[in-house]
């Protein structure tokens, strides 16, 4: 089967053909059961094939040769079947966790996220004005056994998954807590990386060729309530951090205007910065000297959090789902059908 699968990518237009003997070699189109619940060749196909071709377009592009070595040559025939136990073991572990949050009361509706990525798929093609029949033959074209219907049940699989995840991620980290001597302690412990060795202006910084151009942006951003989100708004808005030199080797003029405490402000003007027009947003002002800890309290209560966060969830996976996991009745009929 493994040989069909690499067959498939080479040969995309057979797509159907290939899949359609490649469903009666599965078992009745079923790639493993895990505590009874199947996993589709269907959904094994989707996450493995589409990649499949991916890779094989991206690496023809950089190296033919290497191209031709990963798809006809032993090795590289062993690496793609590496992935796909690999792929199937991913499916296998997500269903587990599916499982068990199910268990615990935690569960995605997925007929009401199949009628939202439904609908947004059909909005789309309208829109764009293409047709059902086109579309299934793009995704066939992508790796996607059933075309359109294929490419839906893995976005809808995909999203109640992460949405299953997240929430049982929250579960089981929401007693992560942080107390005041914590905070001091790490402070403490990591003093130096609070250090400013010479101040620092931190800005949002919007450049451009013409005067007139930077005046439009800057009229909008000073007329909105939270100009940086103005500014955030266009790709090439530079956020940064300056120290006074940096600053006049451009402009010297400006360093009063951004060198003091600020509780966050848009320049009063369009300036000239490197012989552009610049529109900045000053957003602080570090001084030198060391930050002290109520200057960094909230970044340390965050670092404390995640860092508890993960250590809640790597003890969860090895004390809780590690034994779900070993109990589980897995039953893989793509390996065993696959062999060597």
């Amino acid at each position: 089967m493994k040989k069909l699968l690499i067959a498939a990518l080479i040969i995309m237009l057979l797509t159907v053909a290939t899949f359609a003997q490649t469903e009666d070699l599965s078992g009745s189109g079923i790639a493993a059961r895990v505590n009874g619940e199947i996993i589709t060749m269907d959904a094994f196909l989707s996450k493995v094939l589409p990649n499949y071709t991916e890779i094989s377009k991206r690496i023809e592009e950089v190296d033919p040769l290497f191209s031709e070595m990963l798809l006809n040559t032993e090795a590289g025939q062993k690496l793609l079947e590496e992935y796909e136990r690999n792929s199937l073991e991913a499916l296998i572990e997500e269903t587990l966790l599916i499982q068990y949050a199910r268990e615990a009361g935690i569960e995605a509706n997925s007929e009401a996220l199949k009628s939202v990525v439904n609908k947004s798929i059909m909005d789309t093609l309208a829109e764009l004005e293409v047709e059902k029949s086109d579309a299934d033959l793009f995704y066939i074209l992508r790796g996607y056994i059933d075309g359109l219907s294929s490419y839906e049940a893995k976005v809808v699989r995909d999203l109640a998954y992460r949405e299953v995840l997240n929430a049982l991620y929250e579960a089981v980290t929401m007693n992560a807590t942080v107390t005041e001597e914590e905070i001091e302690q790490y402070y403490m412990a990591n003093s130096s990386k609070y250090a400013v060795e010479e101040e620092r202006a931190n800005m949002k910084v919007l450049l451009f060729d013409s005067f007139s151009e930077a005046y439009s942006v800057w009229k909008a951003a000073s007329r909105d309530a939270n100009p940086a989100s103005v500014l955030d708004t266009f790709p090439e808005v530079v956020t940064g951090s300056f120290t006074r030199q940096e600053i006049e080797s451009l402009n010297p003029e400006l360093v009063k205007s951004l060198f003091k405490p600020t509780d966050g402000e848009l320049l009063s003007s369009v300036v000239t910065l490197d012989n552009r027009y610049a529109v900045i947003y000053l957003q602080s002002y570090s001084p030198a000297g060391s930050q002290g800890v109520e200057d960094v309290r909230e970044e340390i209560e965050k670092n404390l959090i995640e860092e508890k966060k993960d250590l809640l969830w790597r003890v969860w996976k090895e004390q809780e789902f590690k034994p779900f996991k070993e109990s589980a009745i897995v039953e893989r009929y793509y390996e065993a059908d696959g062999g060597e």
